[in-house]
């Protein structure tokens, strides 16, 4: 499969930076949505109040436009972009390294040959059953009522979407940094956690079977955003990113610092 990572970052424009993943989108051409869904979306949800926001209502076209624009900016082709094929679970989980850890007792430590624990935000799109995430915990969207929108163009409806976090095979509550990637199985947890577009749970079985017809080898295991055992295994990934990898806080529930500029802000100054 086809991919290309979108950097939102150029140089100098954000203070305090740990972590360029952060700021990065990418986007994969898979195949078999149509065979999976048939003409089945998701359109966006109507109970939902930021949906409501962006959907409907006299200010939804300016609220729109502004997504839009943020849109733009996060797919836009320049020479910072990143292509590449995809045709295995190592390569899917290359994706997933990178990062680091900065403490005041042992300076910085880079994972770039790791797998990072992190939760992402994804949407399949209705217009070129196209793949796209970025990792949930930037503050560098926080000023957006839906990521979801964000990634999708403020389409009514996607395919499917949610979010997913890597894992090894029985969690990060019993995986050390002692050990290596490559010792232990790895897996993807996927989900149907979107306010925005409020996916049907019946489906997450069809997430599974495209992500493991397009990327061989890789072990999908699916549950709904109500599920215990979802919570139990996002808590445990922030809790290792947290614990192990000098993660603060900010990143797992972002909020803009001082010096800081969001993608609104980007937005808003080319208006």
């Amino acid at each position: 499969m086809h991919y290309s990572s979108h950097s939102s970052l150029r140089a100098g424009a954000l203070t305090n930076l740990r972590d360029t993943r952060l700021y990065t989108t990418w986007k994969i051409y898979i195949k078999g949505v149509q065979h999976a869904f048939g003409n089945r979306v998701q359109p966006w949800n109507r109970e939902y109040k930021a949906a409501q926001a962006i959907f409907q209502g006299p200010t939804s076209i300016a609220v729109r436009s502004g997504i839009q624009a943020g849109h733009r900016m996060l797919y836009a082709r320049t020479n910072a972009n990143g292509f590449g094929v995809i045709n295995t679970a190592d390569d899917v989980f290359a994706l997933m390294r990178g990062g680091v850890h900065r403490s005041s007792l042992d300076g910085t430590k880079s994972y770039a040959h790791r797998v990072k624990p992190a939760v992402y935000t994804y949407i399949i799109s209705t217009s070129d059953d196209s793949l796209r995430f970025s990792e949930t915990g930037a503050a560098f969207f926080v000023d957006f009522a839906s990521k979801h929108a964000l990634h999708s163009n403020c389409a009514e409806s996607v395919r499917y979407s949610g979010e997913f976090h890597p894992r090894p095979v029985g969690g990060w509550d019993h995986f050390t940094d002692e050990k290596t990637d490559g010792s232990v199985g790895w897996e993807i947890v996927f989900d149907n956690n979107s306010g925005t577009y409020a996916p049907d749970e019946a489906l997450l079985p069809r997430i599974k079977e495209i992500m493991e017809l397009n990327f061989p080898g890789l072990s999908v295991v699916v549950h709904s955003r109500g599920d215990a055992a979802l919570r139990e295994s996002v808590d445990a990934c922030r809790a290792y990113a947290l614990g192990k990898w000098g993660v603060t806080e900010h990143e797992l529930e972002p909020h803009v610092g001082e010096g800081e500029e969001t993608l609104c802000c980007r937005v808003m100054a080319s208006t």
